[in-house]
């Protein structure tokens, strides 16, 4: 088989595992759906006095990328319990590409990104979030959840490539995606934050790409966020992915 045809059975596995697993569809779905719900129950008159727009509007984008962030950490688990049951070995000792187990899991874990993204965003329209940037509007921003979700992907294999708990991976992504959710201007905005906190608010990488999925969407600047959310992916992956790739190919010899 070709490592197209390789990565494509081992990723349709991966999605099989995660569709079988309520703890994964919950972390994955249900509490990002959870959050929203709260969320706007709580800051939604707030936010929109203070900001002039509705809520919705930039929290909705925020989530989508929440989700794809934090649906991260089951893709390190995943990949740490693969390595640890013997899973990768096994694989390994049939005839097929080294990179294919890799592969597969990100790949099934991109598709994910995709369905999640799609699931919250009817949620977050039944709440009056809406497109006003026509097709355009819609693809770029399910690129752009899609390229912050290949950033993240590529931090939790490498954080667990060198994980020697399954406590430590979660540990390690958990803590972090917290803060960046909450020190987001997804979540207020920035004029509402200490001026000390500003700086990093705005070059928060969630902040970034929630607001260029906002512009997408047709609220607001689509450049500059867009670019800078390139620039974090691209600075991001150029570092992660060819320290993940070189330990996982290790962890074969």
């Amino acid at each position: 088989m070709s490592l197209a045809t390789e990565t494509f059975v081992l990723a349709e596995r991966n999605l099989r595992r995660f569709a079988a697993s309520p703890r994964a569809v919950i972390g994955t779905l249900l509490f990002p759906l959870l959050l929203m719900l709260i969320m706007l129950a709580a800051f939604s008159e707030m936010v929109t006095d203070v900001s002039g727009g509705a809520y919705i509007d930039r929290l909705a984008p925020l989530i989508v990328l929440y989700a794809a962030a934090f649906g991260a950490v089951n893709t390190g688990l995943g990949l740490f319990n693969d390595l640890r049951s013997g899973l990768i070995d096994r694989i390994r000792s049939l005839p097929v590409h080294r990179g294919a187990a890799l592969l597969g899991r990100v790949a099934a874990d991109l598709v994910r990104i995709v369905a999640v993204a799609a699931l919250i965003t009817l949620v977050a329209a039944a709440f009056g979030f809406r497109f006003r940037g026509g097709l355009a509007g819609v693809v770029g921003f399910g690129l752009i959840a899609l390229v912050v979700g290949w950033m993240f992907l590529w931090l939790a294999v490498l954080i667990a490539l060198r994980a020697r708990t399954a406590d430590g991976v979660s540990a390690a992504l958990n803590g972090p995606l917290t803060l960046l959710l909450f020190l987001s201007t997804g979540f207020a905005p920035v004029e509402a934050f200490p001026g000390a906190l500003q700086p990093i608010v705005r070059a928060n990488p969630l902040s970034v790409a929630s607001a260029a999925m906002t512009g997408l969407a047709g609220g607001g600047p689509v450049a500059g966020p867009v670019l800078w959310t390139l620039l974090w992916a691209g600075v991001v992956t150029v570092v992660a992915a060819p320290l993940a790739i070189a330990l996982f190919g290790r962890r074969g010899r």
